[in-house]
């Protein structure tokens, strides 16, 4: 059975505009739910919506506790977010939810056309698969941690952990598409981290990638062994990465 598409509104109070942007939104045949910024009244009516329209008015820097769980829900990846606000708000939200993460900001006063237009464009079957992807990497070298995240900011969402304990905790809050895993790291090393990742649930289906400093016969014959989606030199150059990256993402479509 055909299911509309369905957008969640969340707003302070019920004004003439957000009435308006409801009935606009619901008569070009979408399914529309409203919510305040109470994080209890978003999590019971944020389910199977396939967008989140933030309305900032006045008072939106009260909201500040309610960004941070847009923030989280974000970041778990299965959450498309525009908002609809004045600089000040767009700035705010900034501080929480990074700019290319949001499909859209939308400038008051508004043209109700373009909103429906922006809203059709981010409720489509394609748009996600378009939204960037999520990267975690895995190093517990922080110089080359921050380079690889230099190197990938541009193209992916990038998140970073320096351990293999640190990188399981992001992952049980967080979904990454791929994971770049040091195979060499103390305590824990590349393998012992993919078999933790293996074991639970929310990481299991989560390519992992290992990036490794040897290339010797015996040392690549022991990563392969793991059965990784790739294993990378850590001398890659940045293009070279990218260009591995995005010929992944390509095979997996």
């Amino acid at each position: 059975m055909f299911r509309r598409k369905k957008v969640l509104i969340v707003r302070s109070e019920q004004t003439f505009m957000v009435n308006a942007i409801k009935n606009t939104i619901s008569n070009a045949g979408f399914e529309v739910a409203d919510s305040t910024y109470n994080i209890a009244d978003i999590s019971t009516k944020k389910n199977n919506a396939n967008l989140i329209l933030l309305y900032a008015d006045q008072e939106f820097d009260e909201h500040r506790e309610a960004l941070v769980y847009f923030k989280d829900l974000l970041q778990e990846g299965n959450m498309v977010m525009m908002i609809i606000g004045e600089k000040n708000a767009f700035d705010l939200v900034h501080r929480y939810i990074p700019k290319e993460d949001l499909a859209f900001e939308v400038t008051r006063p508004l043209d109700m056309g373009d909103l429906l237009d922006k809203v059709m464009i981010a409720t489509d079957d394609e748009y996600e698969q378009q939204r960037r992807k999520c990267i975690l990497v895995v190093d517990d070298d922080l110089t080359f941690l921050q380079m690889i995240r230099e190197w990938l900011k541009d193209t992916y969402r990038v998140g970073m952990a320096n351990s293999g304990t640190q990188a399981v905790a992001w992952l049980a809050t967080n979904k990454a598409d791929l994971i770049l895993l040091d195979y060499d790291m103390p305590v824990l090393d590349g393998p012992k981290v993919l078999e933790m990742l293996r074991s639970e649930s929310f990481s299991n289906s989560t390519p992992v990638m290992f990036l490794t400093g040897k290339n010797d016969r015996d040392s690549v014959t022991n990563v392969i062994s793991l059965k990784p989606a790739d294993y990378l030199l850590k001398s890659i150059s940045k293009d070279r990465l990218l260009a591995t990256l995005d010929n992944f993402f390509k095979q997996r479509k």
